[in-house]
């Protein structure tokens, strides 16, 4: 006995199947990579907030360009392989040549236009973000301290360390 889950399943599998299309897979990494990449680099907690919020602005920018580009060449390669199919009267070969030229059109985005606009835009949007966030600052609930300022002690010998009286010692002494 078939589930209406089942059926619902083979029904979008089947569907999948029949209109392969590149921008369907590209679509999908874009916008996970958009939304999953700058979720995870932010919570790492082992790099410096500059370097964290860089990448991440990097990483979501990058998935909301890739999205938008794939969708708009995607668009004009199917305006292309109309035409193409019109002039060499090849009518039945379109949903080929749509699905040919939709696999290097998302290829070429990827390796050209993604990119270069990526390069062109995030520095002068970070600026801009970074801007607006520096006059509107939030107080710190607790005084920054740097690192090698904090003391901690020595389970063996109660003695107080520091950054540079730490590490193996040769010859026994303390």
């Amino acid at each position: 006995m078939i589930t209406p889950f089942q059926k619902k399943f083979k029904d979008v599998c089947m569907s999948l199947g029949k209109n392969n299309n590149a921008l369907y897979g590209a679509l999908t990494i874009a916008a996970s990579k958009g939304i999953l990449r700058p979720t995870f680099t932010m919570m790492d907690k082992k790099q410096e907030k500059t370097s964290r919020t860089y990448t991440a602005f990097r990483e979501g920018l990058t998935g909301a360009v890739a999205f938008v580009s794939y969708l708009v060449t995607n668009a004009g390669v199917n305006k292309l392989a109309t035409h193409i199919a019109k002039e060499t009267n090849k009518l039945d070969k379109l949903p080929q040549m749509k699905s040919t030229l939709s696999l290097i059109s998302v290829s070429l985005t990827a390796l050209f236009i993604i990119p270069w606009i990526c390069n062109f835009a995030t520095k002068p949007l970070l600026e801009k973000i970074q801007r607006k966030h520096s006059q509107n600052p939030v107080p710190h609930k607790h005084p920054l301290r740097r690192q090698n300022e904090i003391p901690f002690k020595s389970l063996s010998y109660g003695r107080i360390y520091n950054n540079f009286d730490s590490g193996l010692k040769i010859g026994g002494g303390l």
